[in-house]
């Protein structure tokens, strides 16, 4: 029960961190400033960040697919593609992935035969398929472009580099360890059956397009208003997102905003941030939403279906002859 308290405790600590960070990012401008930024963005760089939204969106269906794989269930890739877009597209935007989209998938997978410890394995994989996935990109924007990256992290370009090597270095002992390891192994007081080899690789692959489509999704919008190349763009939202799961900040709100205009502190820059918002976080959230309702509706009329032949045979067992 205490530990119960502390974590809805610390939830509402980060959140309204999260929201004291937007707030002073926002309150820097002017609502006029940010209507006449958002002209310099043109068609090219919207349809750039929706293409890229699609894409991570497709790379999560992917690393979902492969989770239910881990899990011991071969759900169609359709019905595993309907379940990520509800629980990511729900889950982004809200944060606090256990309670949103975790009871999200609960609730789906759960009519397809998938019960508790095999949910929390879908979930244990695909966060460490999010974990592959900041490791990696954040490793080649780190080995890429060190310069760029050292001021706002307080590290010289050298230590950068060996922080990215590092990162790197992680993920491949990861992969060697599904290669080699057999059975499970035991972890902080916990039992974790690792993934076979081609499951791990294409962990890590989905996760990394997943980030460096984010990142290209985000890159498009800022692009306008940022003297910054694509790199330097993909190693901050990535250090903002693992800073955001790690303080369990809901959806990051704040967080980004707070990172790249510290970072990159360039005029407009929020417009295209917001613009990134509207496209990757706000636009899934409602189609996570309405996908979402349509399953709840469609398994509410399945279970009105199965009840009526029931219902008749009784009516028709009681009534007189």
């Amino acid at each position: 029960m205490r530990l119960s308290v502390i974590s809805k405790l610390a939830g509402v600590a980060a959140t309204a961190l999260g929201l004291y960070l937007l707030y002073r990012v926002l309150s820097r401008y002017e609502v006029d400033e940010i209507r006449s930024a958002l002209g310099d963005l043109s068609a090219v760089d919207l349809g750039l960040a929706a293409g890229f939204g699609v894409v991570s969106f497709l790379a999560l269906s992917a690393g979902e697919f492969l989770a239910v794989r881990y899990a011991g269930h071969a759900l169609p890739p359709s019905r595993v593609a309907k379940t990520t877009v509800a629980a990511i597209g729900i889950g982004h935007a809200l944060g606090l992935a256990a309670f949103s989209s975790g009871a999200i998938r609960y609730r789906m997978y759960g009519r397809d035969g998938v019960d508790l410890p095999e949910l929390g394995k879908i979930m244990l994989f695909s966060g460490l398929t999010v974990a592959c996935g900041i490791a990696c990109v954040g490793s080649v924007a780190m080995l890429a472009r060190p310069q760029a990256i050292a001021a706002f992290i307080g590290l010289s370009p050298g230590q950068t580099q060996w922080l990215g090597a590092a990162l790197l270095t992680a993920v491949l002992l990861y992969l060697a360890a599904c290669l080699f390891v057999r059975g499970a192994v035991r972890l902080l007081h916990m039992t974790i059956a690792l993934p076979g080899i081609r499951l791990a690789l294409g962990q890590a692959i989905a996760g990394s397009a997943n980030y460096a489509s984010i990142a290209a999704c985000l890159f498009a919008c800022v692009r306008p208003f940022a003297d910054a190349g694509y790199p330097t763009v993909a190693a901050l939202y990535v250090g903002s997102d693992a800073a955001a799961v790690i303080g369990h900040v809901p959806g990051g709100w704040g967080v980004l905003e707070y990172v790249l205009t510290a970072a990159l502190a360039q005029p407009g820059l929020i417009a295209g941030i917001l613009v990134f918002r509207t496209v990757y976080y706000l636009v899934p959230l409602f189609v996570g939403l309405a996908v979402f309702a349509q399953d709840e509706l469609a398994a509410l009329r399945d279970r009105s279906r199965s009840a009526t032949p029931e219902i008749e045979r009784q009516a028709r067992a009681v009534a007189p002859r």
